[in-house]
């Protein structure tokens, strides 16, 4: 059963820069679980490059952002430490074409997070200050990015069904519409980092993972594929088959490698989302 954060730890990777004189530094606020994250360490120097093209797009000269877009993240503990928002954040900050449009961020992790609890506010873990629908009306963001499922699917009986993780996330695009922003969904990413069907959720995350991409296609909206990406990541860089360390610290959240790797998806995603806009 997945534990909630309940200790903090920082951890930083450089990363290629983007653009000229730009360096990426990605930030982990990682928490302790059964076993404590270990502390960071530096990429092995034959570490396989993580893609920067989702990034220099949303942040470079063809940018589909707007002056005074607003960005709504809405997600469970991987949100709430933010290391891949904090990474989006700082593109769009250095940015030549992003840095002067004002572009401001709203993070809605909810610790234990799941879609029936974040569309409340309240996990018995964690506190949003508000539900979802409060957070559009004070926020009114143009852009809402949902990353949710590891918790639906790992708590077990005390998760989200499929049939209410896919009404919950159908409830979640529909007031997220009306309030006036394109939304951008994220499949869930890891439990575990092994071989693609053999860590324990692998049936029940692929399953919610299709999900998300039934939903995006039936309302054609931005889609991230994190699940695939990163064991496309993992299978290619993963040789001793280990359960985590790589672009996870447990297994579920990110390393800054994930970070990166997420960052970049998601950045992606929203450039996507906010092309051919009225």
């Amino acid at each position: 059963m997945f534990r909630p954060i309940t200790l903090s730890n920082t951890m930083n990777l450089s990363i290629k820069p983007l653009f000229p004189r730009l360096t990426l530094i990605a930030t982990l606020l990682a928490g302790g679980l059964a076993v404590q994250a270990a502390p960071a360490k530096a990429p092995a120097a034959n570490t396989p490059a993580i893609s920067t093209a989702g990034l220099e797009l949303l942040a470079g000269p063809k940018t589909t952002l707007r002056k005074g877009d607003k960005l709504a993240f809405f997600g469970d503990s991987i949100t709430m430490q933010g290391g891949y928002i904090d990474l989006i954040e700082k593109s769009l900050k250095e940015g030549a074409a992003t840095k002067g449009l004002g572009i401001e961020i709203f993070r809605h992790g909810l610790n234990g997070g799941r879609v029936p609890t974040v569309l409340e506010g309240k996990s018995p873990w964690g506190d949003l200050k508000g539900t979802m629908q409060e957070h559009l009306d004070k926020e009114k963001p143009t852009v809402v990015i949902i990353f949710l499922g590891v918790n639906d699917v790992e708590h077990g009986a005390k998760g989200t069904t499929a049939e209410d993780y896919r009404s919950g996330l159908k409830k979640m695009i529909g007031m997220s519409q009306k309030a006036g922003a394109v939304v951008v969904l994220c499949t869930p990413g890891t439990v575990g980092e092994k071989k693609l069907g053999t860590n324990r959720c692998d049936k029940g995350m692929d399953e919610y993972a299709g999900i998300v991409g039934e939903l995006a296609k039936q309302d054609k909206l931005a889609l991230c594929e994190i699940r695939k990406a990163m064991f496309a990541y993992l299978a290619a860089n993963n040789p001793e088959d280990k359960v985590n360390g790589i672009l996870t610290y447990d297994g579920i959240h990110l390393s800054p490698l994930g970070n990166a790797l997420v960052a970049d998806l998601v950045a992606k995603g929203i450039a996507q989302a906010c092309t051919g806009r009225k």
